[in-house]
């Protein structure tokens, strides 16, 4: 049976499409009904060009080059779209739903197009959009979702999950594949909403890194070709402004490193021994190890890896070899390292992290690696707070804070895992946890000497004595804190929970639903993100706000709009600009010449005659398509 055809074409053609005709307007064209509004109660804002006497507005360009070298890569339900860009502020991308011509703008040269039709072709339109809005003429492709290339699922005998349900990372579930970390209130699992692929992340603090640690362990085992292990995960937490880390470490840690690694190859004092760390981001791709490794000369060159697009799944993966570790994306090799492992069995960990300062969702849609296969332990996690973040020395006085003694009475076995930063002189080899009268010796998790340097996680594990196990005993055990010498202001505990092995007979602990956030992925596409710099005449940035009236303010605008896009997979389209100094309109720059424009950098020059000694405050307002705004504030003082 032929597939099904979705077809869209620009204003002057028509598209037919399952019978009914498409005629798809460009922006500038749609009429005022078809374009989203807000509520009748907020007025919207059309901005017209205007500037002082004092004010000189920049000026468009010639309209940008088409995008070339167009590709669209097949996935269940999706397409990743990418193409060679160019020098351009972002692209606009169309593709036919139906009776419905969707938009989206982007500012990577890559977009991932959600809940498709398998087996149905689509024809996706892609044009360069630069900050004022004119649009190349469009490049075309036609490509059917489907299965894809599923190769990389070979030989992921060691675990393979692809997060078709939130059990598999519950804590107080039997047999959960992963344990989640995460500063609480912060990193949960998401509300999975319609055309979302696996499990999907909210980082809600700005400033968060997610760790999933297979409960698996990974073993070693050489397939005839010089690969010792393949670890994998399908993710699109690389994307701009976020960050990747796929982790081999010996033991069960929860955690490594610090949160922001080195930013080289090579060794890093914040990893323990044995640790082989492949880290992608903005800055590309690279290898980070702790000590404790035998090393080879790599002879082989990697790629650079192509840019990736916020929402957009990759296949990232670490191969151990005999010559080294390779680190893939997508089967193209970003970065390599000579270091070879000295250890059979170790633990896999993901790492995400969103744009620092900004919420974020991320997915991960599957993740495995090779090896023989491991039961999963059968415990449940239940979080229990210390009574001090901050860890004691052995002869600090303890706060009077403790936990409840119940999820122990139903456990035949029971351990306490503490994750920990350190600080500079603590010795994490010496960690003990204070518990009520007790004080319990937590052995590191890894193997061998933990990081020195501070700021490094730590993973410590106290085995609770049997006697305060079952029904007999006080209710509370009090107090409950970490210590460890030479402890400073930077050593605090970063998550802490007991480790239940439950009694068959114990009443059952676990829940029908997950710990997920309330929040959908949203449906509106943000704003870019503002930055305001002010300069001299020549326009290199003022070392103080301080001016003279005689002189000039250049005002440079950069509307970033990567970080917008990691909610929706789209950028909010931009109106126009206006410049408000001391709350009078001083300059209005529309930007949507062909249809929004995705942001950009703007450069605007302002004269400063006439202003009277002090501080004065510039407001700089972007407005979208929808009458959406934002604002941000500078000061500067005339002397």
């Amino acid at each position: 049976m032929p597939s099904r055809k979705q077809v869209l074409s620009w204003v002057g053609a028509v598209a037919l499409v399952g019978g009914a005709v498409l005629i798809l307007r460009t922006p500038s064209d749609e009429p005022e009904a078809e374009r989203p509004s807000p509520p009748p109660s907020v007025p919207i804002v059309r901005v017209t060009k205007y500037a002082a006497d004092t004010v000189l507005l920049p000026e468009p360009g010639r309209v940008p080059d088409q995008p070339r070298d167009l590709r669209a890569v097949p996935g269940p339900g999706r397409l990743r779209v990418s193409w060679a860009g160019s020098r351009t502020a972002g692209y606009e991308v169309r593709w036919a739903e139906g009776d419905q011509v969707r938009t989206r703008l982007v500012v990577t040269p890559e977009a991932q197009l959600d809940r498709l039709a398998d087996g149905t072709e689509y024809q996706v339109e892609v044009r360069a959009v630069d900050h004022f809005g004119q649009r190349s003429t469009p490049a075309r492709i036609e490509a059917s979702p489907g299965r894809g290339d599923v190769g990389w699922r070979n030989g992921l005998t060691g675990l393979l999950d692809d997060f078709g349900d939130d059990s598999t990372v519950l804590a107080d579930v039997p047999g959960s594949r992963w344990h989640l970390s995460g500063y609480r209130g912060c990193v949960d699992i998401g509300q999975r909403g319609p055309g979302e692929a696996g499990l999907p992340i909210d980082l809600g603090c700005g400033a968060d890194e997610a760790v999933l640690r297979a409960r698996q362990p990974l073993r070693l085992a050489e397939d005839g070709a010089g690969v010792l292990a393949r670890f994998a995960a399908l993710t699109d937490a690389a994307g701009p402004g976020g960050r990747l880390t796929l982790d081999l470490v010996p033991g069960r840690p929860d955690r490594i490193g610090a949160v922001r690694s080195a930013p080289h190859p090579g060794e890093d004092p914040t990893l323990p021994d044995g640790a082989i760390r492949a880290i992608v981001d903005d800055t590309g791709a690279r290898v980070n190890t702790g000590a404790g490794l035998d090393w080879l000369t790599a002879t082989d060159q990697p790629a650079i890896a192509p840019p990736r697009g916020a929402g957009v799944l990759h296949l990232i993966e670490v191969r151990l070899t005999t010559r080294g570790v390779f680190v893939q994306q997508d089967g193209v090799t970003i970065a390599v390292s000579g270091a070879l492992p000295r250890w059979q069995e170790a633990s896999a960990l993901v790492g995400v992290r969103g744009p620092q300062g900004r919420r974020a969702r991320v997915h991960l849609a599957a993740a495995g690696f090779t090896g023989p296969s491991a039961p999963v332990p059968q415990v449940i996690e239940v979080p229990v707070n210390v009574a001090t973040r901050q860890v004691q020395t052995p002869e600090s006085a303890a706060p009077d804070f403790g936990i409840n003694r119940r999820p122990l009475t139903g456990a035949l076995a029971a351990k306490i895992v503490v994750t920990m930063t350190t600080s500079g002189g603590m010795d994490a080899t010496a960690t003990t946890i204070q518990l009520g009268d007790r004080l319990l010796p937590a052995a590191p998790a890894v193997p061998g000497r933990p990081p020195v340097s501070a700021g490094a996680a730590v993973t410590v594990i106290a085995d609770v004595p049997p006697d305060l196990l079952g029904s007999q005993g006080p209710a509370t055990l009090s107090p409950f804190v970490v210590r460890a010498p030479g402890a400073g202001a930077g050593a605090v505990v970063q998550e802490s929970y007991l480790e239940l092995t439950p009694a068959p007979s114990a009443a059952p602990q676990t829940t029908t639903q997950p710990r997920r956030t309330d929040r959908n992925r949203p449906g509106q596409a943000a704003l870019p993100v503002a930055t305001v710099d002010l300069g001299d005449s020549a326009g290199t940035p003022l070392p103080t706000p301080t001016v003279t009236p005689e002189g000039r303010l250049v005002v440079t605008i950069d509307l970033a709009g990567a970080p917008a896009q990691w909610d929706t997979g789209s950028v909010g389209g931009v109106q126009g600009l206006q410049l408000w100094l001391d709350g009078t309109l001083v300059a209005g720059l529309p930007t949507s010449i062909g249809g929004p424009s995705p942001g950009g950098r703007y450069t605007i020059p302002m004269g400063l005659s006439g202003l009277t000694p002090g501080r004065h405050v510039l407001e700089t307002r972007v407005i979208g398509v929808d009458g959406s705004q934002s604002s941000t504030l500078q000061s500067f003082i005339v002397v």
